[in-house]
């Protein structure tokens, strides 16, 4: 019953976030002027689509380098996902996603987002009777 509680507030994202960028967009464009604010845009779009092609590739051949040595490649497929989503939110027209995917793209918070990640998903996947840690 928990897990659907997560809807309304994704619903409440979805209807908010496009109503605050425009918001973002209106004040950006006041104070720098719309031919800037519309520059940046194109800019940070151009980046979100070459961060997706470039690093997609190189995190396809780790992931592929990783699996032929016959290890599972989990850290390199979470910091996968996460440069797809950096990259996406780049696509994205607006100042706080691009924001978010820039954010998205430093190191220090992929890692930290990557253990997150790692503990949310060990407990979602893996029922606690298959788990016994002894220290």
């Amino acid at each position: 019953m928990a897990r659907y509680r997560i809807f309304p507030t994704i619903l409440l994202l979805l209807l908010a976030i496009p109503i605050i960028e425009v918001f973002i967009l209106i004040q950006v464009s006041r104070w720098l002027g719309f031919g800037v604010t519309l520059t940046a845009l194109l800019f940070l779009s151009l980046l979100g689509f070459y961060l997706i092609k470039s690093q997609g590739f190189a995190i396809i051949g780790q992931i592929r380098r990783q699996i032929s040595s016959g290890q599972v490649p989990t850290a390199a497929l979470l910091e996968g996902l996460m440069i797809l989503a950096s990259g996406l939110l780049l696509l994205i027209p607006g100042l706080l996603t691009d924001f978010m995917g820039l954010i998205l793209l430093l190191p220090a918070v992929r890692l930290t987002l990557r253990k997150k990640l790692t503990g949310l998903l060990i407990k979602f996947f893996v029922p606690e009777r298959f788990i016994r840690i002894r220290w």
